[in-house]
């Protein structure tokens, strides 16, 4: 039998607070574009004022719990879709 000490220190308990917060209109017409059957390309984002680039706002849409993927067909533009995780 080895004489090593054993850890008695006990690990740190995390809790997830979730923040309840006010819902942003820019965010919300930005997943309702995203989430229509054929998806949202760049100038139907910036349609709705969001001048960013397309790929922040699929980050926008990811963190409201869809899943996101980006459709590139040549010759086309590349259309950005989003579905219920």
């Amino acid at each position: 039998m080895s004489n090593a000490k054993k850890s008695t220190s006990k690990k740190a308990v995390t809790v997830v607070v979730k923040k309840t917060r006010k819902p942003n209109a820019l965010h919300e017409k930005l997943v309702k574009l995203f989430t229509r059957p054929t998806g949202a390309t760049v100038q139907d984002v910036a349609e709705v004022k969001f001048y960013g680039p397309a790929i922040a706002a699929l980050r926008i849409v990811e963190r409201r719990g869809y899943k996101t993927n980006v459709i590139k067909k040549s010759g086309e533009l590349s259309r950005y879709v989003a579905r219920k995780a």
